[in-house]
């Protein structure tokens, strides 16, 4: 069973990358700094093999060096330093001479360095320097320790060790209280978010931190979403009380007259044809205002295929179905032809609603009239009717779910409360827009307005 993969926070994750960097950077220049000043040591210990050599070939006296005086004129000190000279001098017999220790030296195993070929390591006597030179057929060889500079690169490694242990531990602890303090507004705003997750009521809105302004525009992002959420949840309650009360209103009419026909049925039988007929009225209304609840919860969750479409010609055929339908006559002006982006059924549906709406608050004899008018780059539909109008603390919310202009009107004139509701819903998912304005002389229109276009000739009816 694998392992689940352990959760980091963004504090640790931020330790843990500085703390590997600053790792790195540290070791990099420890490394550099002991490579430099081992490097300068060995150039040193190189100076002081040519003064040495210089100073052996000025101690060689009769073709044979002299210690005491190569060691007393030596301004570098050799006692460690081993020497080995050879005479080949033609005409004499080949000599080889060494300085002390120098033979025991010579046969001890030597491990040569692989960057500097001239430094060695020895067993017993540490690291020494080779070289060599000739003058006059006398071959001089010169191993100098480098004891001293040993001891200086081991201390200058040490000191540097120290100085990166250090700075890695201050620099954790540095960057752990840093990354603490960086991420703590986050912090706060998850504890603060989680408790809101557990709460069922009204979200109340999260801490905004002042920095980091990265978290300073997640907060508000949240409080946005929060405020949409709980401005969703209010109209949800009210939609679901709106509809329970509407819901209950007829159900109790129903059950009223059922409760009527039991008791009084047989002795009065003629309120029963009079009982059923208000029972179905009820019930037609009942079923509307369900089918009307189920097409906005659709519209509501879902989406149209949209495509480019013939306006005109969609509201033809909206108008001649609504003729049938309506007392009032319904002119139509405008262009001919205006070509939108939208889905022509829910267009479709949105006409009907809008002229249904001009049938119920227009007098019987007066017109409604519908204008199509069109630019290159809008369609704009208007329905006019000479009704009561709309009052205009009415107008911004004739578009809410249930909302009523005047419930004892709109109850006698009937209707569900949703058919705007539906209208606005569907507009929003044909990327349109709608409102409503007042009419002249009287009464209102609604604008519906489409963007891109192909515009046509005049046409009236």
């Amino acid at each position: 069973m694998a392992k689940s993969k352990r959760q980091v926070t963004t504090a640790q994750e931020i330790q843990r990358r500085f703390v590997w960097m600053l790792v790195i950077a540290t070791l990099v220049m420890g490394m550099a700094i002991v490579g430099t000043v081992g490097y300068q040591l060995v150039k040193q210990s190189e100076q002081s093999s040519v003064e040495l050599m210089a100073s052996l070939k000025r101690s060689i006296i009769d073709d044979k060096p002299d210690w005491q005086r190569w060691r007393k004129n030596s301004s570098i000190n050799t006692k460690n330093t081993f020497v080995r000279v050879h005479n080949s001098k033609i005409g004499e017999a080949p000599a080889t001479f060494y300085s002390p220790n120098t033979r025991k030296f010579i046969k001890a195993r030597h491990f040569q360095m692989p960057i500097f070929s001239a430094v060695a390591y020895t067993p017993r006597y540490g690291f020494t320097y080779y070289r060599s030179g000739s003058r006059l057929g006398i071959q001089s060889e010169i191993w100098l320790s480098l004891s001293p500079i040993t001891t200086v690169l081991l201390s200058v490694i040490g000191v540097v060790f120290v100085i990166m242990l250090l700075t890695i531990m201050l620099g954790w602890a540095y960057v752990r209280l840093t990354a603490k303090h960086i991420t703590e507004p986050l912090a706060s705003l998850n504890v603060a978010a989680r408790e809101q997750a557990q709460t069922q009521t009204i979200k109340a809105a999260l801490p905004v931190p002042n920095q980091p302004s990265e978290v300073t525009e997640l907060a508000k992002s949240f409080n946005d979403l929060l405020a949409a959420i709980n401005e969703h949840a209010v109209q949800e309650r009210e939609f679901i009380s709106n509809a329970a009360h509407e819901l209950r209103t007829p159900i109790a009419a129903i059950r009223g007259h059922v409760r009527l026909i039991e008791r009084r049925g047989t002795e009065h039988p003629e309120i029963v044809p009079k009982s059923v007929q208000f029972i179905d009225e009820e019930s037609t209304r009942m079923q509307k205002l369900v089918n009307s609840l189920l097409t906005l919860s659709r519209a509501d969750r879902g989406t149209l295929t949209l495509d480019y479409f013939d306006l005109a010609e969609a509201l033809n055929e909206t108008v001649e179905e609504e003729r049938a339908v309506l007392s009032q006559p319904i002119r139509v002006t405008g262009v001919d032809t205006a070509i939108v982006f939208g889905n022509a059924e829910s267009v479709q549906q949105i006409l009907t609603a809008l002229i249904d709406n001009a049938g119920k608050y227009a007098p019987a004899a007066q017109p409604i009239t519908v204008v199509l008018q069109a630019t290159p780059e809008i369609v704009e539909l208007r329905v006019q009717d000479l009704g009561i109008g709309v009052a205009d603390a009415d107008k911004p919310h004739i578009f809410e779910r249930f909302y009523r202009v005047d419930s004892a009107r709109t109850r006698q004139i009937g209707g569900t409360g949703l058919g705007l509701a539906i209208v606005a819903q569907l507009v929003k998912l044909n990327h349109a827009t709608v409102k409503v304005i007042d009419n002249q002389p009287q009464g209102s229109q609604f604008v519906l307005t489409f963007r891109g276009t192909t515009v046509g000739s005049e046409q009236h009816d």
